[in-house]
């Protein structure tokens, strides 16, 4: 009984881990039927949402001379991208949503924030007020260049990677499932998106401000008192680089949070 002291004080420690190895165990396999055994009437709603999304989100962000609404009008297309990765369920699937995600919200919350301080320095936020951009503010006209291209997915910025891990996801989904059409439609809306992005910039570094556009004076956007704007923006442009450029850290610890 009192022979085997070290034993007895084995085996309380030894429990809890074995319990912990059989709930992460249940855990992932829990994860793993709920993404791959969801219904086919499910997934095809989502397929529908999403196509939906990427055709009304980006044909009526071509058509607006608004930055504000175009962004707005861009995030229900983006919504639409999202939702490949849900319907490609599974790990890959999960992480690469919950990656294309977080690298959406700061390029969004950039942009957002490069169109709020042009509208208080111009009174609007349309495309004109956005014309010698380059001039008035080249940190902001830099920004702005970061931001478009993140969200259009071009490389090396953070919505390549994401895109592009969100699109290979779908992709060996689609092939068992029967959605490569999704990944076509959503590559094709990829491309209308570079269109309206690049018109932006456009605006920026190669139209000139008209003089009578609007009655409020100009003054440099982004300068004086907006100290902190500007480092905030340039902090967001930094990360949305740095992502595109080494994805891995954030990537593994997505993976590594999902159960």
């Amino acid at each position: 009984m009192f022979g085997h002291p070290t034993l007895t004080r084995v085996r309380p420690s030894r429990v809890p881990r074995s319990s912990l190895r059989v709930r992460r165990s249940r855990r992932s396999s829990c994860l793993e039927k709920s993404c791959s055994s969801a219904s086919v009437p499910t997934k095809a709603a989502l397929a529908v949402l999403a196509a939906l999304s990427i055709l009304i989100g980006n044909l009526v962000a071509l058509a607006q001379s608004n930055v504000r609404r175009l962004l707005a009008y861009s995030a229900v297309a983006h919504a639409g991208y999202t939702l490949l990765g849900l319907i490609a369920g599974g790990r890959e699937g999960f992480s690469a949503t919950l990656f294309y995600t977080t690298v959406y919200a700061f390029t969004l919350v950039g942009a957002f924030g490069v169109v709020a301080l042009v509208r208080r320095e111009t009174g609007g936020d349309d495309l004109i007020d956005f014309a010698g951009l380059r001039a008035r503010s080249p940190l902001l006209a830099g920004c702005m260049s970061i931001f478009m291209l993140s969200l259009a997915g071009l490389p090396p910025l953070a919505g390549f990677f994401g895109k592009f891990y969100l699109f290979t996801a779908a992709l060996r989904a689609g092939e068992n499932h029967g959605l490569l059409w999704l990944v076509a439609l959503a590559l094709l809306g990829s491309l209308v998106s570079l269109y309206y992005y690049l018109i932006v910039l456009k605006v920026i570094f190669v139209d000139e401000p008209a003089q009578h556009e609007t009655s409020l004076p100009r003054r440099n956007v982004g300068e004086g008192g907006d100290f902190l704007q500007r480092v905030s923006l340039s902090a967001l442009g930094a990360i949305v680089i740095f992502l595109g450029v080494i994805p891995g850290p954030l990537v593994a610890r997505i993976i590594a949070s999902l159960p």
